[in-house]
């Protein structure tokens, strides 16, 4: 009973310890091969930071508590992406179970940084010997039964307790299906004191044909490494062949109760969405923008289908819309794939107004529990307003009971109020003026408004869209200027080389007789992120510098 009572505590101790942890953003991130070990078995640890991070000098004394660190490694990886340099750190430790039960990989610091703890359940030592066999070759499939373009998991396992020479596994290669390879796996394992090595080759399979899916025989060939070395390195012995039997799978149709245009069979799915700004409180000129993301788990990023957005309907009139590239990705997990994909608006308020989006409805089928469900975005209301002007209001002063020179002439009283009339009259010609103007309206916060702008231009110059870059161009400019920029021809006069020539190229193509559409997109947007000063002087047109120098 107290056994009983000690392992209950220690496992209620540990699905506290992880749900609690969840709350909190780990800022190294830490992950396994596997959750479920057996005893004697071997798991590896994975951990990641950024290239500020020193694992290195991470603090491993919590795990000595319930695993033997077997081996570390640690490695640096840099990478190129859109021109951005990116680091990443990694140490990689091979971890062996001290006892049974649910057992947790705690959190782990440095820095005043820590990792997410993660629990494992580590299962009784059932494995026997088996004889005298020092190498074992077996195949595993998670299911027996799945629907058309549904995840299978196929497992190869390699055990050995001598050395190999030569070891190959025959290729895997089906009809009617797609095959991606995951990552291998490679672990220990001690059988009756006995140590194996085992190596996993696993891969994802989805079918595309209904009817019996047959797995072939696979098969080890190998070679004994035998104990010693020759004068020609090392001694081989018998050269063996090991197989397994076929597999067959049932591949079930489409269900009818399935009413979805696109097949989507996954363990789960979601369907989220954010904004850069809120959209229920902007004011024209404002911008925002908006990302939609798709993920579904067990299936590939190429299954999933293009998602919905504002820029597929030309009903909001006052909102004009300006969609990047779509993009998608596929995480590689130890269940299979978590395919995604992401698409990202620009949007920019040109006009007042309230409009609602109606809410997206995406239906797949939930291959665990059998059903039909919808992953559901709610409707998003979109609220513009005109900019506001604050109206001074008067300040009474009050004269004194008594003074000592009397009272105030009566002309002062009549100039403070013409003054009062001045000050209301200037306020409502400057809401005026600044209503006009909305197409070109400077933002206080720079920052802020050139991040959607840009971003609003780099989608339209990639279309190679020459009247959408046009306004856009403008509105950077203005900005900068803190005033209404409204020729392409003003900023010529201002810029840089790079930049007006890219922008008389703007207006050629704008302008000429010919249908030949506008080429240079690209080339237009980089320049205009490369500007980063102009301090010329005014020039003859009278055109203000949109960077002055004094």
């Amino acid at each position: 009973m107290k056994t009983f009572a000690g392992k209950l505590l220690a496992a209620l101790t540990v699905v506290a310890l992880v749900f609690l942890s969840a709350a909190a953003s780990a800022e190294i991130r830490s992950d396994v091969d596997r959750r479920t070990i057996s005893m004697g078995e071997s798991l590896r640890l994975t951990i990641t930071g950024d290239a500020s991070e020193r694992l290195d000098q991470l603090d491993l004394a919590a795990l000595q508590f319930d695993w033997e660190i077997l081996s570390s490694s640690s490695s640096t990886n840099t990478s190129f992406i859109n021109g951005s340099r990116s680091t990443t750190r990694t140490l990689t430790l091979d971890l062996l179970p001290l006892r049974d039960g649910l057992l947790s990989i705690p959190a782990l610091s440095t820095g005043g940084k820590r990792t997410t703890p993660i629990a494992i359940t580590v299962n009784p030592q059932t494995v026997s010997a088996g004889g005298g066999d020092s190498v074992r070759f077996s195949i595993d499939i998670d299911k027996q039964s799945v629907y058309i373009q549904e995840q299978i998991v196929l497992t190869v396992t390699i055990e050995q307790a001598i050395n190999l020479d030569g070891a190959e596994v025959t290729q895997l290669e089906l009809e009617n299906a797609i095959v991606e390879e995951l990552t291998r796996r490679n672990f220990q394992r001690q059988i009756n004191g006995r140590l194996w090595r085992v190596t996993q080759l696993r891969y994802a399979i989805y079918p595309q044909q209904r009817g019996t899916l047959e797995i072939p025989a696979l098969a080890l060939t190998a070679r004994e490494v035998l104990p010693g070395r020759s004068l020609l390195g090392a001694r081989l012995g018998k050269r063996f062949r090991l197989s397994e039997d076929p597999v067959s799978i049932t591949v079930k149709p489409v269900p009818e109760s399935f009413t979805g245009s696109v097949w989507l069979p996954a363990n789960s799915l979601e369907l989220t969405q954010s904004w850069s700004k809120a959209p229920e409180s902007m004011e024209i000129g404002d911008s925002t923008t908006r990302t939609l993301s798709l993920a579904a788990d067990g299936l590939l990023s190429s299954q999933l289908p293009p998602i919905t957005s504002m820029s597929d309907s030309s009903a909001i009139s006052g909102i004009r819309v300006y969609p990047d590239q779509e993009s998608s990705d596929q995480i590689e997990r130890t269940e299979g794939f978590l395919g995604k994909r992401t698409r990202s608006e620009a949007l920019v308020a040109s006009g007042s107004g309230s409009w609602t989006l109606p809410e997206v409805r995406v239906p797949w089928w939930n291959t665990k529990t059998d059903t039909l469900e919808y992953a559901v975005l709610p409707s998003t209301t979109i609220s513009v307003g005109s900019p506001t002007v604050e109206i001074p209001t008067p300040t009474s002063v009050t004269a004194p009971a008594q003074t000592v020179s009397g009272a105030l002439p009566a002309w002062i009283g009549a100039v403070a109020a013409a003054g009062w009339i001045i000050a209301v009259v200037l306020g409502i010609l400057l809401w005026r003026t600044r209503a006009r103007d909305t197409s070109v309206q400077p933002s206080e916060n720079k920052e802020e408004t050139l991040r959607p702008l840009l971003s609003a231009l780099k989608a339209s110059t990639a279309q190679n869209d020459a009247s959408k870059s046009r306004d856009l161009v403008l509105r950077w400019a203005s900005l900068h200027a803190g005033e209404p920029i409204r020729t392409l021809s003003a900023i010529r006069e201002v810029c840089s080389e790079e930049l007006s020539q890219q922008i008389a190229e703007l207006e050629q193509r704008l302008y000429a007789s010919d249908d030949r559409q506008w080429s240079d997109g690209a080339a237009l947007y980089r320049a205009v992120s490369q500007e980063s000063s102009w301090s010329v002087e005014d020039s003859v047109s009278g055109a203000r510098a949109l960077y002055p120098t004094a």
